[in-house]
């Protein structure tokens, strides 16, 4: 039977789709890695703690722009379910890995733009927790900054969205020394424009 033009394109999508996830789970495979007891007990801390993190801030989302809490309910599902996999596929060894294996919320990221070589360090935080010094700029996890480094391995080049145009980074080393996720101010949300909120 003679196939349509939107079949032919439904296929060419699916397929794409398809490749990208395995691409994806090839990566995954490959940082499958030996952690130090200290470093998998972070991580299964983290989850724990983003988990009860997020509800106040969905909530709060949710009374004042359905779509964006949405989006954001679905960014946190995505971020912990990565990070159980990972945790699900590693193994825990006395002289395992005791570096974080890329950067989670809370995390301290140094980044070189690859364009004019230019280094800074960011720390990813929840959303309206940000306290930026002149060492250390934060960056919302939900926004696109915070988007790209997300357990993006030091080495990895990440494309980030500006109001200029897109710049390149490549993620240099991830701190987790002083791990601190941030305290979304819930007050925020309170009677702001939904065009404000959607900005997270």
């Amino acid at each position: 039977m003679r196939k349509t033009f939107r079949t032919l394109s439904c296929e060419v999508s699916s397929y794409v789709c398809f490749s990208v996830c395995k691409i994806i789970e090839r990566k995954m495979k490959m940082q499958k890695a030996a952690l130090s007891e200290r470093i998998f007990n972070i991580l299964t801390d983290h989850i724990a703690e983003i988990e009860k993190e997020k509800e106040p801030i969905l909530k709060s989302l949710f009374s004042e722009n359905a779509e964006t809490a949405m989006e954001s309910e679905a960014f946190f599902r995505d971020y912990i379910d990565r990070l159980e996999k990972y945790l699900k596929k590693a193994t825990v060894k006395k002289d395992g890995a005791d570096t974080c294996p890329f950067p989670i919320i809370g995390s301290i990221v140094e980044i070189k733009d690859i364009e004019d070589s230019d280094t800074l360090k960011c720390r990813i935080v929840l959303p309206y927790a940000g306290k930026s010094t002149n060492d250390v700029f934060d960056a919302s996890c939900l926004s696109p900054m915070g988007k790209s480094l997300l357990l993006s391995p030091p080495g990895s080049e990440v494309t980030v969205r500006t109001p200029g145009g897109q710049v390149r980074y490549e993620i240099i080393s991830v701190s987790i020394d002083d791990l601190d996720i941030g305290k979304s101010d819930l007050s925020f949300y309170s009677n702001k424009p939904k065009s404000v909120v959607a900005d997270t």
